[in-house]
């Protein structure tokens, strides 16, 4: 990886190569859309703005070209400059101007809200549209394979539907935060050993945004239609970051009490594979942090000092 990051920061041409080759890597692969994405935050964490919109134009333009006489439309490159490399830059940007983790992960959490905002502004029935969706992709799937217990299956579609845009959010928000955090740790290796490690250790929302998860609890407590739902959908987008900040936790305290790896390896093999259900609960340590700092208890009186 190393190796890879230096290629992207030796020139203008191997960064637009690295960011064209990944994305049409991942339009078979997709999981290598996340090192397109996280070149552009590279060039844009160590050589600034410019050179992120230099890299954005010129990676457009190759892939844009690339899908016209290929597939005889250029949307692909709209879909990748707005859905990964803009965001990408933007956050790189704030990251780079900031030196602020915290504020970047927000501005990308902001992102995920307005995301929600602006389905829930033009769409009547937000369910009702991802209902009809589902239906058209499980629909066929369910007739090919003949089974005979569909109104399970279609009243879990039903409720599915209910959360859709909350999750589709956070997907995109969470695949943002992979890329920059992917960035940030190239940026480390090559400039910093180690620094990437300690700025995901210390990591805590503000106080701010905790006072706007309270908000829009209240909101979908008081069940007023639309709003309510969401409420709902944006609360999906500001839990995962408050899971980030319970997981940046956990590695802090693993490093202060110099636990074994293995301690951080069964909490990620739980939490994701066994029992995801466990994330609703590293969430809200990771709210309860951003009002009691965990860490200063964890490491006792006299650490502050130190």
């Amino acid at each position: 990886m190393k190796a890879l990051a230096s290629f992207i920061l030796r020139g203008q041409s191997q960064s637009i190569l690295a960011v064209v080759g990944f994305a049409v890597l991942s339009l078979a692969l997709p999981p290598f859309s996340i090192l397109s994405g996280a070149a552009v935050a590279l060039v844009t964490l160590r050589h600034g703005m410019q050179a992120g919109v230099v890299l954005m134009a010129g990676a457009t333009l190759v892939v844009g070209l690339l899908a016209a006489f290929s597939l005889g439309n250029p949307a692909p490159a709209l879909m990748f400059l707005t859905a990964l490399w803009l965001p990408l830059w933007m956050l790189g940007s704030l990251l780079r101007a900031s030196r602020s983790l915290p504020l970047t992960l927000m501005l990308a959490g902001g992102l995920g809200l307005l995301g929600v905002l602006v389905v829930y502004l033009l769409l009547d029935d937000v369910a009702g549209w991802w209902h009809g969706i589902l239906l058209q992709i499980f629909n066929p799937v369910m007739d090919e394979a003949g089974l005979a217990d569909r109104d399970a299956i279609l009243a879990a579609l039903e409720s599915v539907s209910r959360v859709m845009t909350g999750m589709m959010a956070v997907g995109m928000v969470l695949n943002a935060i992979i890329c920059l955090f992917l960035a940030r740790g190239w940026q480390a290796q090559l400039f910093n050993p180690g620094g990437f490690r300690e700025e995901f250790q210390q990591l805590r929302m503000g106080r701010s945004l905790s006072g706007i998860t309270l908000l829009l609890v209240l909101l979908y407590v008081l069940q007023i239609g639309a709003i309510s739902s969401m409420a709902a959908d944006m609360l999906i987008v500001l839990l995962s970051l408050y899971m980030l900040q319970g997981l940046a936790l956990a590695h802090a305290v693993v490093a202060m009490k110099q636990l074994h790896i293995a301690w951080l390896i069964g909490l990620y093999v739980v939490a994701f594979v066994v029992l995801p259900q466990l994330m609703l609960a590293v969430a809200a340590v990771g709210l309860l942090d951003t009002w009691v700092d965990l860490r200063q208890r964890v490491a006792g009186p006299g650490a502050r000092e130190e």
